[in-house]
């Protein structure tokens, strides 16, 4: 394993510099400077792409601050433009929360929808064109020639914006829809994530990408996968974990199911019959 450059910015400050470089641009951009700072945290939640969270933290001073959440595992295994997105998304919940009327819980309501057109994100129940545009678990997908397309462009040319850091370990199924804890965070947005082969050694990521990033147009980075841009040893996939390891039965005739270990031998009483693998 490569030992980390101690010259270098220290992994956690780029990381977090780098949202907040995005988060900034982002405010001045589509929002006009109306956001408050926010605390970033990079959290593994299942099913979840990003939340926001309104006065999650505060000071010793009684000072309240917002939370925006992204999922590290999205981050490895997704387009660049699309943690963006995540981002922007997370960024009109904090929008309504400051300067308008969020809906009850985690309903996506008009007022929220009519946010996302305005910044260049069109809201959809399904990801796709032709999707509810309110909803309680709401997708989107990026306006052409919108201003968030216009604002991803210029972050990636004008800042030379990238992701120092990527993380590597890879969710054994794409993260799906959104959902929330049902209190106060919002959900992200669904994004399909591509399947990866790539990775390689702690490291070498950031030199390699550079390279990469000097040999393309600078816009291109927005719509490559990190399986694009790193070596071929970066990600990989977890142990399976032996908790997981079980068969469903079935009783072919009341269709009971149970759940254990992998070849038992077990028999409904009630239908006298054998269960089966389901």
């Amino acid at each position: 394993m490569n030992e980390i450059n101690v010259s270098r910015t220290p992994p956690s400050q780029a990381l977090y510099q780098a949202l907040l470089t995005a988060y900034n641009h982002f405010n001045d951009t589509l929002f006009s400077g109306a956001l408050p700072p926010v605390i970033f945290t990079v959290q593994r939640q299942k099913d979840l792409l990003g939340y926001f969270a309104p006065e999650r933290w505060a000071s010793p001073d009684g000072e309240r601050c917002h939370e925006i959440a992204i999922n590290p595992t999205h981050m490895g295994q997704s387009r660049v433009i699309e943690v963006l997105q995540t981002l922007v998304h997370e960024m009109v919940h904090c929008w309504q929360h400051c300067h308008g009327s969020p809906g009850r819980g985690s309903y996506h309501n008009k007022e929220w929808a009519y946010k996302m057109i305005e910044v260049g994100l069109h809201p959809s129940s399904t990801g796709e064109p032709g999707g509810d545009i309110v909803g309680q678990h709401m997708s989107d997908y990026p306006i052409e020639n919108g201003l968030f397309m216009l604002a991803c462009h210029s972050l990636v040319r004008e800042q030379s914006f990238t992701l120092p850091w990527i993380y590597r370990l890879k969710a054994r199924n794409a993260e799906s829809t959104n959902t929330d804890d049902g209190e106060l965070t919002t959900p992200g947005e669904a994004l399909p994530a591509p399947a990866l082969t790539a990775a390689h050694s702690p490291g070498k990521g950031e030199d390699f990408q550079l390279r990469q990033l000097e040999a393309r147009e600078p816009e291109s980075y927005l719509y490559a996968t990190y399986s694009e841009l790193l070596p071929n040893d970066t990600f990989y996939s977890p142990p399976l974990s032996k908790t997981k390891r079980k068969t469903t039965y079935q009783c072919p005739s009341c269709l009971t199911k149970v759940w254990g270990k992998p070849e038992l031998n077990i028999a409904c009483q009630d239908c006298n019959c054998l269960f089966t693998s389901a």
